[in-house]
């Protein structure tokens, strides 16, 4: 065998995608947008095809521009990747040596382990709880001259968690010679203060990632974006390969960032309507809940197993997932107030 000793013990992650048919069920297993995206975005795909652009190689023209001036950070600053995975790939792979360590506080997104097990990294695992949040001191008391990167997920997948700026800045002055990457994948539904994409500039160890594939409705189409110093993005660019993006990613990135009208009144129905009803709902049922600030909330029900199946059965589609002390629970995507209702009356039959 030709391939990597590290490489072939590697298991891949396999999201459960089998059966996931949005005609037959409402999808609140992938913390998705739940409805589809608006006519503008669909158009510009449909008349870039008619126009004859699908022989072309990627023109990607102002893309990067757009995505800079609606992140507020200089065009230098800014790079667009093959959705969010990509830009934690780049970081991985060029900032942490074989052999050293990235401490990633968990539970929380498999990818971050992926990327650094194929990297042959020893990973640190500082756990988030329900009562106290992140794991500020143990992940400071991880560090040590073998750290290389530090994974900050703000909010956290799957427990919703929101890690603070202050600790986040204060993680990244503390160790300048780590890098921090943050996950700032569902940054919409937060408080505009909380991102540190304007820090970046500062902090010269800092990457910020995001995608467009949560709010804005586009996950197929595999597009996100990198925010650091412009001497990090500089590095990573000669990384990337020249046409890792799609052109079709672009057409619709550009349509929706021109009239986004869609997503913000997407994050307000969820943050003001869907979230606190659903909240409200759990703590009257009794049910135990980890305070969320993303589109998404990790529950713990008596048997979590069973009702997951059966809301499938009744054609609602949930995540199962397990804390850090391996407790099984259910991550439930918020939806719209129509779909959450249905939820709601589901699990009133059920509970």
């Amino acid at each position: 065998m030709v391939i990597k000793a590290h490489i072939k013990k590697l298991k891949p992650y396999v999201p459960p995608l089998e059966g996931r048919n949005p005609d037959k069920y409402t999808l609140l297993d992938f913390n998705e947008r739940t409805v589809p995206v608006p006519d503008h975005i669909k158009d510009a795909l449909k008349k870039f095809i008619d126009t004859g652009g699908l022989q072309k190689y990627p023109a990607y023209g102002p893309l990067q521009a757009v995505i800079a001036s609606y992140a507020g950070v200089p065009l230098e600053q800014c790079m667009f990747t093959n959705g969010s995975d990509q830009g934690i790939d780049l970081v991985v792979r060029c900032c942490c040596e074989k052999g050293t360590e990235v401490i990633i506080p968990s539970p929380t997104f498999a990818m971050y382990e992926q990327a650094a097990e194929a990297e042959g990294l020893i990973i640190r695992r500082p756990h988030f709880t329900k009562d106290k949040g992140f794991p500020l001191e143990e992940v400071l008391a991880a560090v040590n001259q073998n750290t290389s990167l530090i994974v900050l997920s703000n909010p956290n997948n799957p427990t919703g968690t929101e890690i603070p700026r202050s600790a986040i800045l204060e993680i990244a002055t503390k160790c300048p010679n780590v890098a921090i990457l943050v996950d700032e994948c569902y940054f919409e539904f937060m408080d505009a203060a909380s991102t540190v994409v304007n820090e970046v500039g500062a902090c010269p160890n800092m990457f910020v990632c995001r995608t467009f594939s949560k709010t804005w409705g586009i996950p197929s189409l595999r597009l996100g974006y990198l925010i650091s110093h412009v001497a990090n993005i500089e590095a990573l660019t000669c990384v990337r390969g020249p046409y890792d993006i799609n052109q079709l990613a672009g057409v619709a990135t550009e349509a929706a960032l021109k009239d986004s009208q869609y997503m913000k009144d997407y994050v307000k129905e969820i943050n003001e309507q869907t979230k606190p009803q659903f909240e409200q709902y759990l703590t009257k049922k009794g049910i135990s809940f980890w305070p969320t600030s993303a589109n998404f909330i990790f529950c713990y029900f008596e048997d979590p197993k069973r009702l997951e199946a059966e809301l499938r059965q009744r054609g609602i589609l949930v995540r199962p997932k397990k804390d850090a002390n391996d407790t099984l629970g259910l991550r439930i995507t918020f939806g719209t107030v129509q779909q959450m209702q249905a939820v709601m009356k589901a699990l009133d039959e059920l509970l």
